[in-house]
C-alpha cells in the first residue's frame, strides 16, 4: 500500500487486520469443534473399552447412550461447520478462529463417518 507521501507501507494489510475484532461465531465453531472431538474420542474410547471387557450382551443399554451422545455430537458438530461458513464470509472480523473451526469440524464428520464405515465393512468381511 502506498500513502500519501509515495512511500511504501507493507504492514498496512497487518495493521488493518489486527484492529478487527475476532468473530465471535468463529470462536463458537472452534470450541464446539474441541468440545464434539473429545466427547466423540471419549465415545469412541469408551465403547472400545467395553468391547474388550468381555460379555457386550451385558452392556447394550449402554451401548444405546454412547451412540445417542455420539450423535448428538456429531450434530454439535454439523452446526459448528455452519457456524463457520458463516463467520468466514463476515468481512468486518478477523476469520482466524472460523477456518480453524472449520477444519476441525469437517474432520470430525469426515472422520467419524469414516470410521463407522471402516467398521462396518470389516465387521461383514469376518462373516
Amino acid at each position: 500500500m502506498v500513502d500519501d507521501s509515495g512511500i511504501h507501507n507493507a504492514g498496512a494489510h497487518a495493521q488493518r487486520a489486527a484492529a478487527l475484532p475476532q468473530s465471535g461465531l468463529g470462536i463458537a465453531s472452534f470450541v464446539i469443534a474441541l468440545v464434539s472431538g473429545l466427547a466423540i474420542l471419549g465415545g469412541i474410547g469408551l465403547s472400545a473399552l467395553l468391547i474388550s471387557a468381555g460379555d457386550t450382551s451385558e452392556h447394550m443399554p449402554l451401548f444405546g447412550l454412547i451412540g445417542l451422545i455420539l450423535i448428538f455430537f456429531l450434530l454439535m458438530a454439523l452446526i459448528g461447520t455452519v457456524l463457520a461458513l458463516v463467520a468466514l464470509r463476515r468481512q468486518d472480523r478477523r476469520r482466524t478462529f472460523a477456518a480453524i473451526g472449520l477444519g476441525l469440524n469437517v474432520f470430525i464428520l469426515l472422520g467419524t463417518g469414516a470410521m463407522m464405515l471402516l467398521g462396518t465393512v470389516l465387521r461383514h468381511s469376518n462373516s
